[in-house]
């Protein structure tokens, strides 16, 4: 009975035996059925998928789990370096980027990535260094090392570059700028007139070359050289409207005025000359025109080129220039455009508040300068627009008002103040209150004292 107790136990153990040895053999060869490989890119792709919506932290999770499985694949670092850039973790996107290219330093991605990295620190002795090596392989990477090189203060170097990169692709705009931008931060006057007379000689039929000579001449104080440059630019091309642009200048110092009006009017008048030159001259010649009210006649006989109005540059000047020509229907015109322009800006705001009285928009001025009031509290200009709109309306009691509430914010004695005193005289007179309108004259005449 013993034995056979004994043998039963032993069998028993023996099948637990067999089901613990085939149950092992069984989880060994499911663990056997996915390669270190295969899990590496279930784990990989599940990372840039998290990556691919932002979740980032789950991210870099996975690839750390990549990493143990195969710690020498750049791959991997590049894409933790990728992701510690996009949260700005730098020191930590730089080593691993560093790591990346350590393992396979041929990859242009790598380094490419390593570059912007520092363009975004704005680190520009380390960004030079990173694109180097991949100079090649982009034509922008050549033209920006010449920034790269002025950012630094390396302007030998720039300089260098950008005549190489002249002499293998010819000339652009972009680095002609640079180059003027370099010579004049090292205050090198002499390279600068040099190069630009170099391209002018090279290239006498860009009219451009001229006129950057000439500005650059007289930038330096160089007048006489700058006024001979633009003359012989007038003698090559006398048909031409750009040396006028520079001999307008030349004739108002001078004090030639004819010759600087002529010179003007072939300018603003002009269909060929972009606006943007044009509208600087006319800017100079209204401001001329302040000083020497005398030219006022010649200032309302311009008439400007249709392009040149079409333009949308400053508006405000359009409008003051409108208005000094008494064309207010225009001038309205463009200070409701410089209005949409800057909405906040309140020397706008009372030119226009100005233009609606001057056409008699009377409930426009009153209530587009008291809705401005509520902003701009001391403006003691829109407090006199809305005073003469409601005086015209025949409103004096609310003029009255809001004048006397304006009248804590005259500060100083002017024709303004002036203006103002004699409204209320006229407002206090309309409304029958003479006793007010005493003490307003009183102060009008000690003004005028």
């Amino acid at each position: 009975m013993k034995r056979t107790y004994i043998k039963k136990f032993i069998l028993i153990q023996g099948l637990l035996a067999a089901h613990l040895l085939s149950a092992q053999i069984k989880h060994d060869s499911i663990s056997n059925l996915i390669s270190a490989d295969e899990e590496f890119q279930i784990k990989f792709y599940d990372a840039l998928k998290q990556k691919g919506i932002e979740n980032f932290n789950k991210a870099i999770k996975k690839l750390n789990d990549c990493k143990e499985l195969f710690p020498n694949r750049a791959v991997i670092y590049y894409e933790l370096g990728n992701i510690y850039f996009k949260i700005k973790k730098y020191s930590d996107s730089e080593r691993n980027l560093r790591k990346a290219i350590s393992l396979d330093n041929k990859n242009f991605w790598y380094r490419d990535k390593l570059y912007n990295l520092y363009l975004e620190q704005n680190n520009f002795d380390k960004a030079i260094e990173e694109l180097l090596p991949i100079l090649n392989y982009n034509r922008d990477y050549e033209e920006n090392l010449s920034y790269l090189y002025t950012n630094t203060g390396r302007y030998k170097e720039a300089l260098s570059h950008i005549q190489f990169m002249d002499d293998h692709y010819g000339y652009n705009l972009n680095r002609d700028q640079l180059r003027i931008k370099i010579y004049k931060q090292t205050s090198d006057q002499g390279s600068h007139i040099e190069f630009l007379k170099q391209r002018l000689d090279s290239n006498s039929e860009d009219s451009n070359n001229f006129i950057n000579l000439i500005y650059a001449l007289s930038e330096y104080g160089l007048e006489k050289e700058a006024y001979n440059t633009a003359l012989s630019f007038l003698d090559l091309y006398p048909k031409s409207h750009i040396p006028h642009v520079a001999l307008y200048k030349f004739y108002l110092n001078q004090k030639d005025y004819d010759g600087a009006i002529n010179s003007m009017k072939i300018v603003t008048e002009s269909n060929v000359l972009p606006p943007i030159m044009k509208l600087k001259v006319l800017k100079d010649f209204i401001d001329f025109v302040k000083k020497n009210p005398s030219y006022s006649d010649v200032l309302l006989s311009i008439e400007p080129s249709t392009k040149l109005i079409n333009s949308d540059l400053n508006s405000e000047r359009w409008g003051d220039y409108f208005l000094e020509k008494k064309q207010l229907e225009k001038a309205n015109h463009y200070y409701k455009k410089a209005f949409e322009e800057s909405s906040q800006d309140v020397n706008i705001i009372k030119k226009l508040a100005n233009i609606y009285l001057k056409t008699k928009q009377y409930n426009k001025a009153l209530e587009f300068s008291f809705k401005h009031l509520e902003l701009f509290p001391t403006q003691i200009e829109l407090y006199l627009i809305y005073g003469k709109s409601q005086f015209y309306l025949q409103n004096w009691a609310d003029a009255i008002e809001v004048m006397e509430q304006g009248s804590d914010y005259i500060f100083e004695d002017n024709n303004i103040s002036l203006e103002y005193y004699e409204l209320m005289f006229d407002l206090y007179n309309k409304n029958n209150n003479s006793e007010k309108a005493k003490e307003i004259s009183d102060m009008i005449q000690l003004l005028k004292s």
